[in-house]
């Protein structure tokens, strides 16, 4: 498995931490048919898969951080903007053609994923205790 969650990466928010944990295995998945060699097809719905529910994840953790009048919600929200826009621009570059999957591609949504949730997410975790 190249991605789990761990205790230290909760937001102290159950949906969120659950929605957290689904997407380290979805990641995982993709890591294991790329490993596996899987068909191109099953690749690319498992990236379909894991940027529909980063989507739905996203709008929930903003509308979390909308309701506890989290003061970075902008720069959060551009952060996941971001991230969408990479990661969709792999997707296209996949289906296409134009672009062979690599540990690269899953080195940097993990690493983004977990920089992501260690370092933004906690801010409104811990804004929430206050």
């Amino acid at each position: 498995m190249i991605l789990k969650w761990t205790e230290d990466l909760s937001v102290d928010h159950e949906q969120l931490d659950k929605e957290h944990q689904s997407l380290f295995e979805m990641l995982s998945d993709f890591y294991e048919g790329i490993q596996n060699g899987s068909s191109k097809e099953k690749l690319a719905s498992l990236i379909k898969g894991l940027l529909d529910y980063a989507q739905i994840h996203f709008t929930n953790e903003e509308e979390y951080m909308q309701s506890v009048n989290f003061p970075e919600l902008d720069d959060h929200k551009k952060e996941h903007e971001a991230f969408m826009q990479k990661a969709n621009e792999f997707y296209e570059k996949y289906t296409s053609g134009r672009l062979i999957l690599s540990l690269e591609v899953t080195n940097f949504i993990k690493e983004w994923i977990t920089h992501h949730i260690k370092n933004e997410d906690k801010k409104y975790a811990v804004f929430a205790r206050k």
